[in-house]
């Protein structure tokens, strides 16, 4: 799977199928899946998006995503809420017991595009934090257990990838990661692993990371693909 984000398609997911003869575009709820043949050279992916824009525009784009005060964001270390809170002159926040309060004013319009960009930042900035604070030391830990080495790890706001690894040994984590159960960021952690020996997706890259999870790697990976997290589209949209 490979993902992206146009700035007006939003963000797309690229699927190879081996069954599929042509390039297939469909809308599956925040997004855009494109299906291509099994041998589609992805890096013909900005022209074919060129070719088919026209007709992908014609398939409607979703109005934004908003969040309410009966929304829960969840991730991997805490849940954000909005409270109103008639002793607050403006947006706090607050971090305890694995909730993350956004306590807003009580007469707060949250429908309101800068209140709706305030709180989004908000819930990104901690989610940065966590990011930092967790995934570096997921890493190291699973390095440790299969006995691998890797250079450093660092965490970005990519919404095209959860994580990518360079001929450096460098790991990099988009903070978006902590959105997805934990079961899927273990498995992404340890593909990104997986390529500080195979830099590829080869056969001997898919046998080393079934060996890393116990023969479910493929079966994570796809779930890993269809997995849309709660909350993703609010805020990842630009």
């Amino acid at each position: 799977m490979y993902e992206l984000i146009d700035k007006e398609l939003g963000r797309i997911v690229v699927n190879h199928h081996k069954r599929a003869k042509r390039v297939i575009a469909r809308r599956r709820g925040g997004y855009i899946q494109l299906t291509v043949p099994d041998r589609f050279n992805m890096k013909n992916i900005p022209s074919l998006l060129q070719e088919l824009k026209p007709g992908i525009m014609k398939l409607g784009r979703p109005s934004p995503a908003c969040i309410t005060e009966e929304d829960v964001i969840s991730t991997l270390t805490f849940d954000a809420h909005i409270v109103r809170d008639p002793y607050v002159e403006k947006r706090r926040l607050s971090l305890k017991n694995g909730n993350l309060h956004i306590f807003v004013p009580s007469l707060t319009d949250i429908s309101l595009p800068e209140n709706q960009e305030s709180i989004k930042k908000a819930i990104i900035n901690v989610l940065r934090l966590e990011a930092k604070r967790v995934l570096p030391v997921k890493t190291a830990f699973f390095a440790e257990k299969q006995g691998l080495t890797y250079n450093q790890v660092k965490i970005n706001s990519s919404r095209s990838r959860w994580g990518s690894c360079s001929i450096k040994k460098n790991i990099n984590f988009s903070l978006f990661l902590m959105l997805l159960p934990e079961r899927l960021i273990n498995y992404v952690v340890l593909h990104e692993l997986a390529h500080t020996i195979e830099m590829n997706h080869s056969e001997r890259f898919w046998q080393l990371l079934e060996r890393f999870c116990d023969g479910k790697a493929r079966m994570l990976r796809k779930e890993v693909k269809d997995y849309v997290p709660n909350g993703y589209r609010f805020l990842i949209q630009k």
